[in-house]
């Protein structure tokens, strides 16, 4: 008897190999042959697909599409700032007779040198900021392994910075914008590093210890979390004043304001929220809380439910919405309306039933193809900048929508199925973002 040949091993597979088998694999996932609910999309194996769902063109990242402009006396005035911190960090270190626990700004210091050195501002600044947290941390700690951690001045740091942050968001308003799309990108980058600095800045007693009134005894970490965060706050205040300092040279009086037309929009979204059902009553629209078994419809519909209930209202980056704050408001609310339409749709094209029992990788490099296409569709190739910051989870889903068989706890069949899932739920958020995103911007 003839054995059958060996399946090629992944590792083994040429990026072209993979991509050549793709042109028949794209006809099927438009043709006639590809039926909801099929458990074998293609005739080509698992392990070969599921290499080619790694090669597969996804979306750009969003910073691709559009940052705000970083010049270089912006990120070496935060780098100056590291290399203060570190050298501080460093002296105090060996003043103390404890034993250093972590090395300063880990090696991000030179990084962010390399990047301005290279004309990368907008990646010199991020590479000293990420620094800036573990030196900043590390001088907390060695100042008060020493004694010297002044809460006065500590708690003025906090304050000064609060109040950089608050002048820049009382200046915001009116919100005008000769071209919303790009426009209000540059007001939301700015809301962001102030919704930031709010949460680095959030010591409820610093103004008490400014004061010289803190009764409170911190320990160790509390002060050298407390350090990091005033460092890190002052950032984001500078990088809030550097924008809208930009933003200002491109808008004038002239200009016309979004913020009543921006507040109208968020209330329209939030009306349109009360009615969104909570993540436990759509686990039991499809019984998910009464079975103990987990097929493949249970963790489909799970994983749709959690990424698009995830809570009442959004919140971006993980800090609840400031509703002064307009385009976050806005987009954070509209997203929740995104996420809910999203949700409907992407079961109307699930393929997934009860009846299913496993699940073919063609499946999702034939949803991560419809993807590419919707994308196209929806945000081409140059994308206002503000659809792409709106749609970004949207991309971030393209993106992850792999199969990497890793995981020891996991059958093959998850990984596929989750994958399918994220191309699934991306391709089905960026059909909604495009309306969403017109009433942000349309003031008629």
């Amino acid at each position: 008897m003839v054995s059958a040949p060996a399946l090629p091993d992944p590792s083994e597979l040429s990026r072209r190999q993979v991509l050549a088998g793709l042109g028949g694999l794209g006809a099927l996932a438009t043709g006639g042959s590809v039926v909801v609910g099929a458990t074998e999309p293609t005739a080509l194996p698992d392990v070969l697909t599921d290499e080619a769902t790694k090669h597969y063109p996804t979306p750009p990242e969003v910073q691709s599409i559009w940052q705000p402009t970083v010049t270089e006396d912006h990120a070496r005035t935060v780098i100056e700032k590291l290399a203060s911190v570190v050298d501080r960090g460093e002296r105090h270190w060996n003043e103390t007779d404890s034993e250093r626990p972590f090395t300063g700004a880990g090696g991000w210091l030179e990084e962010s040198r390399e990047s301005l050195n290279a004309g990368e501002y907008n990646e010199a600044l991020f590479e000293a900021t990420y620094g800036l947290q573990f030196a900043a941390e590390a001088l907390g700690r060695a100042r008060y392994l020493l004694d010297d951690h002044d809460l006065e001045a500590l708690g003025q740091r906090i304050l000064d910075a609060r109040d950089r942050t608050s002048s820049v968001a009382e200046a915001l308003a009116p919100y005008r914008a000769h071209d919303p799309g790009t426009d209000l990108a540059w007001y939301l980058v700015i809301e962001r590093e102030l919704l930031q600095a709010s949460h680095e800045l959030r010591w409820e007693d610093a103004e008490a210890a400014a004061n010289g009134e803190h009764e409170g005894v911190l320990e160790e970490h509390d002060y050298a979390s407390l350090t990091a965060g005033a460092a890190l706050g002052e950032v984001n205040a500078l990088n809030a004043e550097r924008y809208w300092l930009h933003l200002r040279n491109r808008v004038d009086a002239s200009a016309p304001a979004h913020g009543d037309h921006l507040q109208r929009v968020a209330d329209e979204f939030r009306s349109t929220l009360e009615s969104k059902p909570t993540r436990e009553a759509v686990r039991a629209r499809y019984g998910l809380d009464d079975v103990d078994d987990v097929d493949p419809y249970v963790f489909a519909h799970s994983r749709l439910v959690r990424w698009c209930f995830d809570a009442a209202i959004p919140t971006p980056w993980g800090i609840d919405v400031d509703a002064d704050l307009r385009v976050t408001t806005a987009l954070a609310l509209g997203s929740g309306v995104v996420d809910w339409r999203a949700h409907d749709l992407a079961v109307d094209r699930l393929v997934v039933d009860e009846t299913t029992t496993g699940f073919d990788s063609g499946h999702v490099l034939a949803e991560k193809r419809r993807a590419r296409d919707t994308y196209q569709a929806t945000l081409g190739d140059d994308p206002d900048p503000l659809l792409a910051h709106q749609a970004g989870r949207a991309i971030e889903d393209l993106q992850v929508a792999t199969v990497d068989i890793d995981h020891d706890d996991w059958a093959p069949w998850k990984e596929r199925l989750d994958a399918y899932l994220y191309a699934l739920v991306g391709r089905a958020r960026l059909e909604h973002h495009p309306k969403i995103y017109q009433q942000v911007v349309d003031r008629n």
